[in-house]
């Protein structure tokens, strides 16, 4: 927290002088590579912005280790100028910095490219904040002043941000610069963003500078642009603190901070607290749809809030109501969580590992339970003493919310085949209090890992140790586990495991000790074949499938099968038995309903033209519910203008109209954020991504998807060009689902072909000849045409995937059209008079499906 900004004037700014402005020379940026990382990391940071700081204050000079001047300016360091001592005066911007980004205060000042990356993700945070416009650069300057060193208190210190703030502008918006650094012209207006009047002054070549004014040549005076509107413990936040509803603490010391729920809306609950009526306060606000805040109450001033808990406690509002999730966006969680950590680097002596993480705590009340207790510093107003409130309640992902609090906690790497993990305490102690460890096991060339649990003995209730499939607490969780409680044998199908520990304050115990061991990876694709009768079908029929896995491979997972058939004019499948096939060759099929958003076929695809929409929905009905599983296997590209483009694929939901599907779930693809995303929606409302993982997602570019959903387990897996990319299992599986959807956000989707594939035993029985109820609806629209077709694929258990096998069936069961028979060589006769030979002729008859290949004659010696 930044609380000495207001301090004594520096002696540099108390002077009278006159500025003299100097011509400019661009040098080369030998940092270039790693500017262009970070705008790839976070392409919502314009182009040229990071180059313009950075020419501002260093130009492209990494600094660290320079002498202090004569003057005593505090020092800066790496690329991007930061400040990590302003000596009670400069804000610590560096601190800052390192705090937001996660990045290492040592990283910054001796790694140049941390330093450009530190600088950038902490301008990618205040800008999703950003309310209004966030791709206009105008809008940008409360973002630029909070990442600066310089304080803005004082008419002074206005000046002198704003002259920081026109460098940074002019460069940006120089067409020299724009040329050999590579960066496009923004649209802004200068006069806009520092008025008329200022501009005129900073852009003056000479300005007088006294205590009371400042001037240029012509006497005209600098006003004040008030960009102190930003809160003075968090510059990130806006202020409009309440003249009344507070007090002293009282010299009680500040040591826990209550999350709240609103229960109404953000700018609602900043006017409450501004009415003096309403004895109620809060330090701080903040917005769901982006996280913005807004600080009301000064830190060191007792809100009113939490009742008898009001002295030592900073109280947090979030914008919402506790029995809907949906306002709990990822967002406003992140914006919370950076303000915790700030509030945690403060001096109070809070520390962030003592933020309530336990499963129980969204359901738990102090005054019922008599926990969590004082011991947990960072919780909800629910877990208080003498409170009746239940905010911010059960929908308040507890867990998430300590990742993002904690997420610069020092990770240890083992890419070993094989090796063992304990607690800090070791193989013969106990763990310690206040303990959180990260070990990632990363064996080279695996893609199995076996965990073995030597010894398990924790804290029942307060500790746990989590094991994730993947490399970051964000990744697919395997378990959580507390007391002594877990399997003794654990199979990760991946190629890293994440080992998380957490401890409370109290109460230690001999704690665990993992060991693994990876196992050689099966590489090899298992294979598959279907074998269905080769003559023509005429009624129900038995289709056989041969399945194998390499020898020594990981076994056959999972085996898929598929019945399409073929309707004179397109191939297409039986929904109502849980297939679906659509090439789009020609016009939307009568089967999908266009929802929201502009949806046609063009060239031979699915196309959503509409970019202004941000949730498109065109839905198709599928009985979901006849198997295990289901395979979901589609082609597609995302596309657009955009800087916000995504787009996915809704499964197993129970509405095709609803905003949200109703209850389903669906895999999101983000292009501009480089990022695969799976949410869980229920009562058509979804939280933040049960899964949320890095992933490259280039525009245009046409992708093969298979997503694999187990309504049984609840396990989602996912590959992308026939390679797995990740899975997830949902504790509490939807059983079943009648939609499928495409939903898009600000981009083009273009969707090739759609099939969807049941889960299946080696035989099934593939039914004929019903338009309604058979897998088969039609014969065959000319001998040389088959009607129908069977296709098979399977996965092995360690996620590699077959080519799909497919074998195509010939259908009639319908006779030739009739014809007409006639005794003699003419017209039907009666008798003949002849004894040794007789005589019949016949018209010639079709077969339209399977063709006439013979005829057949009998005699009798009776009519008929």
């Amino acid at each position: 927290m930044l609380k000495n900004y207001f301090l004594s004037v520096v002696a540099v700014l108390s002077l009278h002088l006159v500025v003299t402005a100097q011509p400019l020379t661009y040098p080369s940026n030998q940092h270039q590579q790693a500017f262009d990382l970070a705008y790839q990391q976070y392409p919502q940071v314009p182009k040229g912005m990071l180059e313009a700081v950075s020419f501002t204050m260093t130009r492209f000079r990494h600094i660290e280790n320079e002498t202090k001047g004569c003057v005593g300016l505090p020092l800066v360091y790496g690329v991007m100028g930061l400040t990590l001592d302003g000596e009670g005066y400069f804000k610590n911007n560096l601190n800052y910095v390192s705090l937001l980004s996660g990045i290492s205060v040592q990283q910054i000042k001796t790694n140049s490219q941390q330093n450009i990356l530190a600088f950038a993700a902490t301008y990618n945070m205040l800008l999703q904040q950003l309310s209004g416009n966030k791709t206009n650069v105008e809008n940008h300057v409360s973002i630029l002043a909070t990442l600066s060193e310089l304080p803005y208190n004082g008419l002074q210190q206005d000046f002198a941000l704003n002259s920081h703030l026109y460098s940074v502008y002019s460069f940006l918006n120089d067409k020299v610069a724009q040329t050999q650094y590579g960066f496009p012209q923004h649209s802004f207006n200068m006069e806009k963003i520092f008025g008329k009047e200022n501009l005129r002054i900073l852009s003056s070549k000479h300005i007088n500078l006294t205590d009371e004014t400042v001037t240029d040549e012509n006497g005209n005076q600098y006003q004040h642009s008030h960009l102190g509107i930003k809160s003075p413990d968090y510059p990130p936040a806006l202020t409009n603190l309440t003249s009344c509803n507070f007090s002293s603490r009282n010299g009680v010391a500040v040591s826990a901070v209550t999350v709240h729920t609103i229960q109404g809306s953000y700018a609602g609950a900043i006017s409450w607290a501004n009415n003096c009526s309403s004895n109620v306060s809060y330090h701080y606000v903040l917005r769901s749809s982006d996280g913005q805040i807004t600080q009301v109450v000064l830190e060191a001033n007792k809100a009113w809030h939490v009742g008898s808990e009001n002295p030592y406690t900073i109280g947090m509002e979030h914008e919402g109501w506790v029995n809907d999730s949906l306002w709990y966006t990822a967002a406003m969680y992140q914006a919370s969580a950076a303000l915790v950590k700030d509030i945690t680097q403060s001096g109070y002596g809070i520390s962030a590992l003592r933020t309530s993480y336990f499963p129980w705590s969204r359901f738990t009340r102090y005054n019922v339970a008599g926990i969590p207790g004082s011991c947990v510093k960072i919780k909800g107003h629910q877990h208080y003493p003498n409170q009746s409130h239940t905010d911010p309640g059960q929908n308040w992902d507890w867990d998430y919310y300590y990742k993002h609090i904690n997420n610069a906690t020092t990770v240890t790497n083992f890419t070993t085949a094989s090796g063992t993990v304990t607690d800090l305490g070791g193989a013969s102690g106990n763990y310690t209090n206040d303990e959180r460890t990260l070990y990632l096991i990363q064996p080279t060339g695996t893609n199995q890992i076996n965990l073995t649990v030597n010894q398990f003995d924790v804290e029942n209730t307060w500790d746990y140790l989590y094991i994730y499939n993947g490399t970051t607490v964000f990744s697919p969780k395997i378990g959580e586990y507390t007391g002594t409680s877990i399997p003794s044998t654990i199979t990760v199908n991946g190629s890293a495991v994440l080992i998380e520990f957490r401890s409370d304050c109290a109460t230690t115990a001999p704690g665990y000790s993992i060991s693994w061991s990876a196992v050689s990876p099966d590489i090899i694709p298992p294979t598959t074949s279907v074998s269905a009768p080769t003559g023509w079908i005429t009624s129900n029929f038995t289709a056989n499938f041969t399945d194998a896995d390499n020898s020594g491979g990981s076994g056959i997972q999972k085996n898929y099968y598929q019945v399409i058939d073929f309707d004179g004019t397109e191939w297409r499948a039986n929904a109502n038995n849980g297939f679906f096939a659509d090439n789009f060759d020609t016009s939307i099929h009568p089967e999908w309903t266009p929802v929201v958003g502009v949806w046609s076929i063009n060239n031979g695809a699915l196309y959503q033209s509409d970019e202004n929409e941000g949730n498109t929905n065109i839905s198709a009905a599928l009985n979901q519910s006849l198997s295990n599983r289901h395979l979901y296997h589609f082609k597609a590209t995302i596309n657009g203008t955009g800087t916000n483009r995504r787009a996915g694929f809704h499964f197993f939901a129970d509405s095709d109209t609803l905003e949200n599907r109703g209850n389903s779930y669906f895999v999101w693809f983000r292009v501009d954020n480089a990022k695969l995303q799976i949410y869980k929606v229920v009562n058509d409302v979804f939280g933040p991504p049960v899964l949320d993982m890095p992933l490259t997602t280039v525009a245009g570019q046409l992708y093969d998807y298979k997503v694999i959903y187990d309504r049984i387990s609840g396990k989602i897996i996912l590959y992308r060009n026939d390679v797995f990319v990740t899975s997830w299992t949902d504790s509490s599986p939807i059983a079943t689902g009648n939609y499928i959807s495409f939903r898009s956000g600000n981009a083009n989707m273009s969707v090739a072909e759609l099939k969807v594939y049941r889960s299946r035993n080696p035989s099934v029985t593939i039914s004929v000849g019903n338009p309604s109820t058979s897998d088969i609806r039609y014969q065959n629209p000319n001998p040389s045409t088959p009607s129908g077709k069977i296709k098979s694929i399977v996965d092995d258990n360690a996620n590699n995937i077959s080519v799909i096998a497919e074998q195509l069936v010939n259908v009639d069961w319908t006779s030739p059209l009739t014809f007409a028979t006639n005794d003699g060589t003419a017209a039907d006769i009666d008798t003949t008079n002849t004894n040794t030979q007789l005589s019949a002729n016949w018209t010639s008859t079709t077969d339209p499906h399977s063709n006439v290949v013979a005829y057949w004659y009998a005699i009798g010696t009776t009519a008929g």
